[in-house]
């Protein structure tokens, strides 16, 4: 990963015939939240889309709830519920927003792209698989920031589920509880599922408060986007 302009951007995808990014807190809270409309947030999204010349694409954007849900754009309504969506035109923008959860963008040279929010139901769901096996064989897939092992202390019992689904790898013994490592469980689904170029970025949000917004480690938090789009 590469950071330009207070985005990150996956070296993956540099040769690609798409328009990425992962943005950092720098850029405001670009996530509505409870307060729908919210004149800061439309304000700081106005000035992110302008700044990188996203402002004439259709933005696809769901209601995340933590599902195994993936749409198609041509699907999407304002308030539909999905946590996973994918483009085959140059119009849309796919868009998730994160303060801690794993976002992820996938490409396919067939001029398909795609969006993921991942926090650990989604993972333990299947969010991944159930998207991919909607998309041709062969993606590249970009893992930006999210919370690391080194912070995301869990109970025992959803660490054991963890480890029986996924192996005792994805479980980090904490000084007092057992941590989850998310990137390792979703790195495991995109290699069953056939993936082999994948590009993670290994920063953890709750470590970096200049640089991210983090659910974990500040309770109510501001959201970063995550972004994909085929080039026009």
């Amino acid at each position: 990963m590469q950071l330009r302009n207070a985005i990150f951007f996956s070296t993956l995808f540099e040769d690609s015939a798409v328009i990425h990014g992962f943005t950092t807190r720098a850029w405001g809270n670009l996530g509505f939240g409870k307060k729908p409309g919210d004149p800061e947030v439309i304000a700081n999204r106005l000035n992110l889309f302008e700044s990188e010349g996203l402002d004439t694409r259709a933005l696809i954007q769901p209601k995340q709830v933590h599902s195994n849900v993936c749409i198609s754009a041509t699907e999407f309504v304002p308030g539909i519920q999905a946590d996973g969506t994918y483009s085959k035109s140059s119009n849309d923008l796919l868009s998730i927003l994160t303060a801690d959860c794993l976002p992820i963008l996938v490409h396919h040279p067939d001029g398909i792209v795609a969006a993921i929010h991942a926090g650990w139901r989604g993972l333990y769901e299947e969010i991944l698989p159930k998207t991919l096996a909607l998309l041709p064989r062969n993606t590249s897939v970009a893992i930006g920031p999210s919370i690391g092992p080194c912070c995301y202390e869990v109970g025992q019992d959803l660490a054991e589920r963890f480890a029986e689904k996924f192996g005792s790898g994805v479980v980090v013994a904490g000084k007092d509880k057992p941590h989850l490592d998310l990137r390792l469980a979703a790195i495991l689904q995109l290699q069953e599922s056939g993936v082999e170029e994948m590009d993670v970025c290994e920063i953890c949000t709750s470590c970096h408060p200049d640089l991210f917004f983090s659910y974990r480690r500040d309770g109510s938090s501001g959201r970063m986007m995550s972004y994909i789009g085929l080039a026009k």
